[in-house]
């Protein structure tokens, strides 16, 4: 009787250690598996090829070259002036207002409409091109002279609001209609709310 009580009392501490290893192995399996669903279901970053053109005299393309469909609701188009057309480019970043770029396989109606307050054209995909016409991409006028703020361009941060002075001419440097600038480049960014950047096209300006 001894002998028997001895052993179990041996075993009793071993079998509750094996249960606790267990249900702690359990647990964490079950952690584990959590924790994978949320990553597999966290939304990833879309992927996109942008490319573009930019004339002076005819406006601006965007071309959605291949890759993930995007959504106007959820991106922005940015412009910012390449180093080349001087040192403090990156001040000169400006964010395209929507109402400007249009949808030539949508009568040519603007992406966004701000009078109801709708996308006329709710996404981006593989194949599509945008255009904003040169009017819209004004943001130089010889002589300095002044341009209605209140109309958005694809740079209004370069325009010219002051005239014959320092200022006009520092502004001008980095208007993507600015004569002096024609072969140089600025960047086309396609980024998300965050102001993350999903896509950067390099584009040269022509006449």
């Amino acid at each position: 009787m001894k002998n028997n009580k001895r052993k179990n009392d041996a075993v009793s501490p071993v079998i509750a250690i094996m249960l606790m290893l267990v249900v702690t192995i359990i647990i964490a399996a079950i952690v584990s598996g959590f924790v994978g669903g949320m990553a597999s279901t966290s939304e990833k970053t879309p992927q996109i090829v942008l490319t573009g053109t930019y004339s002076q005299a005819n406006g601006m393309v965007i071309n959605h070259a291949g890759g993930d469909t995007i959504l106007f609701s959820d991106t922005d188009f940015m412009t910012t002036p390449s180093a080349a057309m001087g040192t403090d480019a990156a001040k000169f970043a400006w964010v395209v207002d929507r109402t400007i770029i249009l949808d030539p396989n949508n009568e040519n109606k603007p992406i966004y409409n701000s009078t109801g307050n709708y996308f006329e054209t709710t996404s981006f995909k593989a194949g599509d091109t945008l255009v904003i016409n040169a009017s819209s991409c004004a943001d130089y006028k010889e002589g300095g002279d002044a341009f209605d703020n209140n109309i958005p361009g694809v740079n209004a941060n370069a325009r010219i609001l002051w005239t014959g002075n320092q200022k006009s001419e520092y502004f001008g440097a980095y208007a993507f209609g600015n004569p002096q600038n024609l072969g140089k480049t600025f960047y086309l960014d396609l980024s998300d709310k965050t102001g993350k950047v999903i896509s950067r096209a390099s584009i040269k300006i022509e006449g």
